[in-house]
């Protein structure tokens, strides 16, 4: 591999402030950290399901969570070991089709008026801070096999209590879905910023008033609508000033590494356009800190390719700065070619080992 002469002696220089360590591949995980939902994908169940006997009602085997109101569903590979009484034929494939979004959990509600509206609660992992900003975020799929209408009216509800919602509750949502989600086949976010009161140690999923806003997918007047719900996000923010609850809520929250092109470290359009994603992040949230791993195909020699992962992750390193993402934050490391991708027995391209990786903790 080239490397230009006019920044060689630069790059030299640099290179011995740099400390060179392993690296896996790309690993995302600062939103799982600090995720305040508890069993956020419904995946953790009760140790002792396999002793439970039950009749129409599952939701005790799901860990952390707990029926607010009525009896919502537990969708999970584990209700086979259940001892069900009396069990209905089809009892869950009545529901719908869809797979859970991600794992092999989810959960199921009615989303209705009066005696028929239900909902899930969970203990957050601390209390929300009185006056900080959080972001939230559900998926939720219209059940298809028993909904006779769709609705805009769910999302989440915040109490410093255990909420005692009963079937005359008219408790308004805090987040709720801004639009009607009537889709029986995929998956829709419902997401939203919370100003929090300092007292929240409770969140609870579902529709908590009497008189939901929604209309017939089968024709005539509204009915009921039930709703999957998987990955749930609650997680703090910086203060977001200008944002809008829309422009947080289409930012990106899963990341790729950023690809270079061969003998190139420029930080180009291409790869300025990659990196605005996880400075809208970093800037958003509370992070402490952030790990730019310059990376290198194995063109030239292991010096040599050191030297352009070290350029890599230094421009990229500028480029995040003179956005205004903290310097104190950042830490660069330069891999070379050490850590390729793809190896030299495989069919892909060996390009993509010409990269650097972002880690956000």
């Amino acid at each position: 591999m080239r490397v230009p002469n006019s920044k060689f002696c630069l790059l030299l220089s640099l290179i011995t402030f740099l400390v060179t360590q392993n690296s896996a591949a790309q690993n995302f995980t600062h939103s799982k950290n600090e995720n305040l939902i508890p069993n956020p994908s419904f995946e953790m169940t009760n140790v002792a399901i396999s002793r439970m006997e039950m009749e129409m009602q599952n939701f005790g085997i799901m860990k952390d969570w707990k029926a607010s109101i009525n009896s919502p569903d537990a969708h999970h590979s584990r209700l086979e070991e259940i001892r069900f009484i009396h069990k209905s034929p089809n009892f869950l494939k009545q529901f719908g089709k869809q797979e859970p979004r991600t794992g092999e959990g989810k959960v199921g509600m009615y989303i209705a008026g009066g005696p028929y509206k239900e909902g899930v609660t969970a203990k957050l992992r601390k209390p929300l801070g009185k006056g900080k900003y959080y972001y939230f975020h559900m998926y939720v799929s219209l059940g298809e096999g028993i909904s006779n209408s769709c609705t805009s009216s769910i999302g989440s509800y915040f109490t410093a209590r255990v909420p005692k919602i009963t079937e005359t509750s008219k408790f308004p949502l805090h987040i709720k879905s801004s639009k009607m989600i009537c889709d029986t086949k995929g998956w829709t976010k419902v997401c939203g910023v919370y100003k929090a009161k300092g007292t929240e140690k409770f969140i609870s999923l579902g529709y908590f008033a009497d008189s939901p806003r929604g209309k017939s997918v089968k024709g005539g007047g509204f009915d009921t609508a039930y709703y999957f719900v998987d990955d749930v996000l609650l997680m703090e923010m910086r203060d977001p000033k200008n944002l809008v609850a829309g422009q947080v809520c289409n930012m990106a929250l899963k990341f790729s590494p950023v690809e270079f092109l061969v003998g190139e470290s420029e930080a180009y359009k291409e790869i300025q356009q990659a990196l605005d994603s996880y400075i809208q992040y970093v800037t958003i949230f509370k992070v402490s800190s952030v790990k730019i791993i310059g990376h290198a195909d194995d063109a030239g020699s292991s010096f040599e390719n050191e030297i352009m992962s070290a350029m890599r992750a230094a421009n990229v390193r500028e480029y995040m700065i003179s956005k205004g993402v903290d310097e104190s934050l950042i830490e660069i490391v330069a891999a070379g070619n050490t850590m390729p991708v793809v190896k030299d027995d495989s069919d892909l391209d060996s390009e993509s080992n010409n990269r650097v990786e972002i880690k956000i903790e």
